[in-house]
């Protein structure tokens, strides 16, 4: 197997166990990859504003249960033993989170980075900060705001909007041991019939 598909195998079993990791919480139901489908990945990709190209988000779903009743979420799953590259792709993904909110696409509520290796330790209590997002939009300004000129980026982008994605981030480090704790199958399908009847009542 090369390099390139050893990477894509690495990423569908990513996408697969952090699926199963948000749904054995309970928390989440009705996720889907954008693999699982056409129609998922269509929901899932979302047009840059500037230079033709899109991209796309391995997560999609909705969660139950306060506060987050009916809200939906999007991921990025990084199925890495080693922070590798992470903290160049993190900015990006920063980005494609404030076009995401710019665009109110429908599943912005919640922005979510899984991952199985921490990366820039030094900085990790600040990754989530709207200084962080700014910061990152403005390394992308090309293709948010159409522009490579610092000082013109700067005056397009919205503080206020960079503070709201920032609230909606979500950082989940994972661990194969982890994994484990999560509750037996007969155990979810009890708890998931029970969350059936109960939504069907309201």
């Amino acid at each position: 197997m090369v390099v390139g598909e050893d990477a894509q195998v690495k990423g569908f079993s990513g996408a697969r166990r952090a699926k199963q990791w948000l749904e054995g919480t309970m928390r989440i139901f009705g996720a889907y990859a954008n693999t699982d489908s056409e129609s998922c990945g269509r929901r899932l990709t979302l047009p840059w504003p500037y230079g033709g190209r899109t991209f796309s988000f391995d997560l999609g779903g909705a969660m139950r249960g306060d506060p987050y009743q009916n809200d939906m979420f999007c991921a990025e799953v990084k199925n890495y033993a080693q922070p590798s590259d992470q903290g160049t792709q993190f900015d990006e993904f920063l980005a494609k989170c404030y076009v995401a909110a710019q665009a109110q696409h429908h599943l912005s509520d919640h922005f979510m980075w899984i991952t199985w290796a921490p990366f820039r330790a030094n900085s990790w209590s600040t990754l989530n900060s709207p200084d962080q997002v700014e910061s990152a939009v403005l390394q992308h300004s090309s293709r948010v705001f159409g522009t490579s000129d610092p000082a013109e980026a700067r005056k397009l982008l919205d503080s206020e909007l960079a503070q709201s994605v920032a609230a909606r981030l979500w950082l989940i480090v994972l661990s194969d041991k982890q994994e484990t704790l999560l509750p037996l199958k007969d155990w979810a399908a009890i708890v998931a019939a029970e969350l059936t009847r109960r939504e069907g009542s309201w």
